[in-house]
């Protein structure tokens, strides 16, 4: 939360009632009834107003209260609490509630005002005073001639009598009348007319005549609750006052007498409230501290953006609902609370953040840097994104995104208050959740991947191979990432190895015609070899063979064999692990059994992949053991260049789309020279042949060869 002293709201404790209530599932945008629920100290203004009002009454004259603040910020609220304490401390107020932007037309105004004032006289001793509203208001707007004569709402509506109308007096006579017939009632009356500031043109402008003049009866007190800014708009628009010179300021001193503000919030109140509603909204807490310095750094942005009441209740009535989306381990809640933060503040914003979500995540353009000789990529800038905020808050909104995809902050900006959760926006795996609000068909929860890392780790590899095996490749990626997480690893050596046996099993199943660098299989295998090296020094060789056994193929075993041993070279270093030692002279003397097996088989030999993974692995350990092999099946006529030469032709795709394997044109000459015998042979001065490169086999490989191949030089 943003830490503020003295709060005392706890997690799961419903907050105090605001100005704009909160309930406990719920929010909603009601004001409130009465004072006695004031949490922002307003109370006693409200007192000082009412009894301002009060004072200044009289029944020769008639005044004009303006209660004005920006939307959201507790105007209706105030007024009721003003209106409460009125009639409070001097019950012989009458008060007329005046809904001038229920109406759809002019008249229908009028005859709404007299109404309203009619509805607040006495039901026997206010009737003359009723018959003299209901003329007036014909005469004012004969459309508008149907108000309570006979007292009261639940008298209905009745229309003037056609005597009353044939009589036809002027406005001012008939005004008179009433107003005389109202002073003779000595009923102080507040005519409470909220919300003005939506009425537009011409209803807005009958209504200030209202005020100003049809509705000046002597003894009637008004009370005006608008927006400054939103009054000016429409005034501007009607054409009754021009633009940025004052005039429509001086246009209201002339309707409004007494002036009154809105309270504005304090930083402290601010604070305050964020605090309430977050720790009710918020599901997490961070024993050290860490979320509490994030959103700490960040209260600015918070108080910048969120001014009102209503914008911080409406706010919080938000994450309420957007937080609980998604369960706490698969999104980080500070990061919804700062793109909700920006959503409610800059929508035009925020719908344009998925369009960058590649620049925002990596923080550059994608393009490389020019007139430089470092590779480096063209960092992103934001202020396309900036654009669509308003001059004055664009420096806040560059603090709340730079907050959320910190790899966009610039050197000498502001320092960063990023999330250290690996499920943040930032990260392009969990990017996609925070604006559908769900995990979404190419995602996967880590709550389903944690559960089948632990089935694995028990020896259950279903759900793990569900999850990989015939999976598109983005999907296996993105599921092994989340499987590498810290949290999910084996802590014990029973684990390690019963997880490294399912993970063994898994990678025989995945494709192996991938050619990317870091393929799903690629990355597997790591793995394995990432577990096996956190073995104990003492574990049985016969333990460590097993598992890497479960690979089905000699490429599979040496591949996460040498990924084991440079992990091995920067653990162990020279204290290495028995086990590592004896398991290597294993997969060595098996691997140069099959490959010499292979060589002798000649074109019968098995079309797969992977002997020259056993070739580089033999010659890594005992080359010289190898090449004497080697000389001995050409010296027994066993083997022969051709053949030896096609067991080094590889074959080669164009990565990134479909396989379409063809025999490579580039001969590994430097592991021919290590293996051949040295000196001339007619085969090397076969020309080169017309072949199928699509035809992968030994036999069409021996062809391919020839005329390719350059004799092994004699050892120095």
């Amino acid at each position: 939360m943003i830490n503020q002293p003295n709060v005392s709201a706890k997690a799961g404790q419903a907050p105090v009632e605001h100005y704009m209530h909160m309930t406990d599932s719920t929010w909603t945008d009601e004001p409130l009834r009465s004072g006695k629920h004031d949490t922002l100290g307003r109370l006693a203004y409200a007192q000082r107003a009412a009894e301002l009002i009060h004072t200044t009454h009289s029944f020769e004259s008639s005044a004009v209260f303006g209660l004005s603040g920006p939307w959201g910020s507790g105007k209706t609220s105030l007024v009721n609490m003003i209106v409460e304490e009125l009639q409070r401390e001097h019950p012989k107020w009458a008060t007329a509630r005046f809904t001038p932007w229920a109406t759809s037309d002019v008249s229908g105004l009028l005859g709404e005002f007299y109404s309203s004032l009619a509805e607040t006289l006495p039901r026997k001793r206010g009737k003359q005073v009723r018959q003299a509203l209901a003329l007036t208001a014909s005469v004012a707007a004969p459309a508008a001639n149907m108000i309570p004569v006979a007292g009261g709402a639940a008298a209905g509506a009745i229309r003037l009598a056609g005597e009353a109308l044939a009589k036809s007096p002027s406005w001012q006579v008939a005004f008179n009348k009433a107003s005389e017939e109202l002073k003779e009632l000595k009923k102080p009356i507040l005519v409470v007319v909220d919300d003005i500031d939506r009425l537009h043109g011409e209803e807005l402008l009958t209504l200030l005549k209202v005020v100003r003049l049809l509705g000046r009866f002597d003894g009637v007190q008004y009370l005006l609750a608008y927006d400054d800014e939103t009054l000016y708009r429409s005034m501007t628009a009607s054409g009754a006052v021009s633009p940025h010179d004052g005039s429509a300021e001086r246009f209201m001193e002339k309707i409004v007498q007494y002036p009154l503000f809105v309270p504005p919030l304090l930083r402290h109140q601010q604070i305050s409230r964020l605090n309430t509603g977050l720790t009710y909204a918020s599901r997490e807490a961070d024993d050290e501290g860490s979320a509490d310095r994030r959103l700490s750094g960040l209260v600015d942005c918070f108080t910048d953006l969120l001014t009102t009441p209503r914008a911080i209740d409406r706010y919080i009535g938000q994450l309420q609902h957007h937080i609980p989306l998604l369960p706490p381990d698969e999104i980080d809640d500070e990061d919804v609370m700062l793109l909700t933060l920006i959503r409610v503040s800059f929508p035009a914003m925020f719908n344009s953040i998925p369009r960058y979500r590649t620049e925002l995540v990596s923080g550059h353009t994608g393009e490389m840097k020019t007139g430089t000789t470092r590779f480096e990529y063209e960092p992103f800038d934001i202020e396309p994104l900036l654009g669509v905020v308003p001059a004055e808050r664009r420096a806040t909104a560059r603090e709340l995104l730079v907050s959320l995809f910190p790899k966009v902050h610039k050197k000498g900006q502001l320092s960063v208050h990023a999330s250290r959760r690996r499920q943040s926006v930032q990260h392009k795996e969990y990017f996609d959740r925070y604006f559908a609000m769900g995990i979404l068909d190419h995602d996967v929860s880590d709550a389903t991947v944690e559960d089948a890392v632990t089935s694995a780790t028990g020896g259950d590899g279903g759900p793990l191979a569900s999850l990989l095996v015939g999976r598109p490749e983005a999907f296996r990626g993105l599921v092994l990432s989340k499987c590498l997480s810290p949290t999910n690893q084996p802590t014990t050596d029973a684990e390690r190895i019963q997880l490294a046996e399912v993970l063994g099993q898994i990678a025989n199943a995945l494709p192996s015609d991938d050619n990317a660098p870091f393929s799903v299989q690629d990355q597997l295998l790591t793995w394995i070899g990432e577990l096996l090296v956190g073995l104990d020094r003492g574990t049985p060789s016969a333990t460590v063979r097993a598992v890497i056994w479960r690979l089905d193929s000699p490429a599979l075993r040496i591949r996460t064999w040498m990924r084991l041993e440079n992990k091995i070279d920067h653990v162990y270093r020279s204290d290495r692990p028995v086990w590592s030692d004896e398991v290597t002279t294993i997969l060595v003397d098996d691997s140069l059994t099959d490959f010499l097996d292979h060589l002798k088989q000649g074109d019968d030999a098995e079309a797969r992949s992977g002997v020259g993974y056993q070739v580089h692995f033999v010659l890594r350990h005992r080359a010289e053991h190898l090449r004497s092999a080697v000389k001995e099946l050409f010296e027994s006529k066993e083997v022969n260049f051709s053949i030896l030469a096609s067991r080094l032709v590889s074959a080669r795709t164009i990565t990134g789309t479909k396989p379409d394997w063809q025999l490579s044109p580039d001969f590994d000459q430097e592991t021919f020279n290590q293996l051949a015998p040295p000196g001339d042979d007619p085969w090397y001065a076969e020309p080169i042949q017309d072949v199928d490169l699509r035809d992968l086999s030994w036999a069409n490989r021996r062809k391919f060869a020839a005329g390719r191949v350059s004799p092994a030089p004699q050892a120095s």
